[in-house]
């Protein structure tokens, strides 16, 4: 995007990215990714989706006009050897109350991911507000 002007009178600047890594609470951080080269940005893409699943997370995936507008060889990857992104969502509670009672808490975290459990909207016995 064009830098602080009317108009577009002067070069691009990286302000989107800047804005990105830095323009949040420091409680709040989120995971930044910005592919290198043109050839980059498939993988980049990759990661951002797998960074966003794994941890249950917001990704900025930002890019560039260079990049953009730029070109290199690029080998088109075998579908077999891109990773797994699929997800285990939750079918079952996952917390038992202090009387016995099996209930679903979608807040409850993954002891080594912190993500939180992900349930089809709609699963009996899963709602949530």
């Amino acid at each position: 995007r064009g830098g602080p002007s009317t108009g577009l009178p002067t070069k691009t600047e990286q302000a989107d990215l800047l804005q990105a890594m830095y323009g949040r609470n420091g409680e709040a951080p989120v995971p930044v990714v910005a592919p290198r080269t043109p050839a980059d940005c498939f993988d980049a893409a990759i990661d951002a989706a797998r960074i966003a699943l794994t941890y249950r997370t917001p990704v900025f995936l930002l890019s560039d006009g260079y990049l953009a507008n730029g070109s290199e060889p690029w080998r088109i990857p075998d579908v077999e050897e891109l990773p797994d992104l699929r997800v285990a969502f939750q079918t079952t509670t996952n917390h038992v109350l202090a009387d016995g009672t099996e209930v679903f808490w979608p807040f409850k975290r993954d002891p080594q991911t912190l993500a939180r459990p992900w349930a089809v909207p709609g699963t009996p016995g899963l709602e949530h507000r």
